[in-house]
């Protein structure tokens, strides 16, 4: 008697494990997919953030020459800088900063084509086995960020 008594509370005690176990990892599953879900968010939020301060910015195709071209996108890349800086994820700020770089230079060679004729070409930034980095943020980011991708991606226009 003593043993089945004492096998019926080890029964006992291995059934509230589990449930606990299983309860817990139910737990846990909810947690993280409402912590993605929360980050998502932040991170269509930040994107329409800067599709406003972009908004308020003279697009550098509307200007009258190199030298306010290249202020006009040094402007943006400053927008963009703030967006960088909420980013988490070091493969999103990777390839938002090769954009970043990629507008940098065209606007430096603006100011030399300003002063001395040398046309400025935008090269567009390639991942290393040749995919568009402008095509792996569209892909990477939430939907708001199409539109900012886009018109970073072409500051000749």
């Amino acid at each position: 008697m003593a043993a089945i008594a004492v096998a019926a509370a080890i029964i006992v005690v291995a059934l509230c494990a589990g449930t606990v176990s299983v309860v817990s990892t139910i737990d846990g599953a909810k947690d993280r997919a409402a912590e993605a879900r929360e980050t998502r968010a932040l991170r269509e939020t930040g994107c329409l953030d800067l599709e406003r301060r972009l908004n308020r910015l003279i697009p550098p195709g509307a200007t009258g020459g190199p030298a306010a071209r290249a202020t006009a996108i040094r402007d943006e890349n400053s927008a963009l800088r703030i967006y960088l800086d909420e980013l988490d994820s070091q493969r999103d700020q990777d390839a938002w900063r090769q954009l970043l770089d990629a507008r940098t230079v065209f606007a430096d060679g603006l100011d030399r084509q300003a002063k001395s004729r040398t046309p400025a070409f935008y090269v567009a930034p390639r991942t290393s086995d040749g995919r568009a980095v402008t095509d792996l943020l569209t892909q990477w980011s939430p939907a708001p960020c199409a539109g900012p991708v886009r018109r970073l991606a072409a500051p000749e226009l």
